[in-house]
């Protein structure tokens, strides 16, 4: 008797699963940067970043960045927004 299931399954961190559910939030297709997800899981932006790899080499993240000013300093600054993706593909394979 042969699976298929556990092969295709994804073995991701805990915080990779809480990233997922927290962007599940968002529906939509609703962009979400980094610094909010941060604030609403109370991890800090290293430990978001590891996840959102996790989940951006699976192919379930898309990430879009741009430039911003900082609000404090007026330097300029690249802010990342994530969001879920709604096919398979993934930015490894592309």
């Amino acid at each position: 008797m042969t699976t298929t299931a556990p092969s295709r399954a994804q073995k991701f961190s805990d915080r990779a699963h809480r990233v997922l559910f927290e962007l599940a939030l968002h529906p939509g297709g609703e962009w979400v940067d980094v610094t909010s997800i941060c604030t609403s899981l109370g991890l800090n932006s290293h430990e978001v970043r590891g996840a959102l790899t996790e989940l951006r080499t699976a192919g379930m993240t898309e990430r879009k960045r741009h430039m911003a000013r900082s609000r404090t300093t007026g330097r300029r600054t690249h802010r990342t927004y994530f969001r879920l993706t709604d096919d398979n593909t993934s930015e490894a394979a592309a």
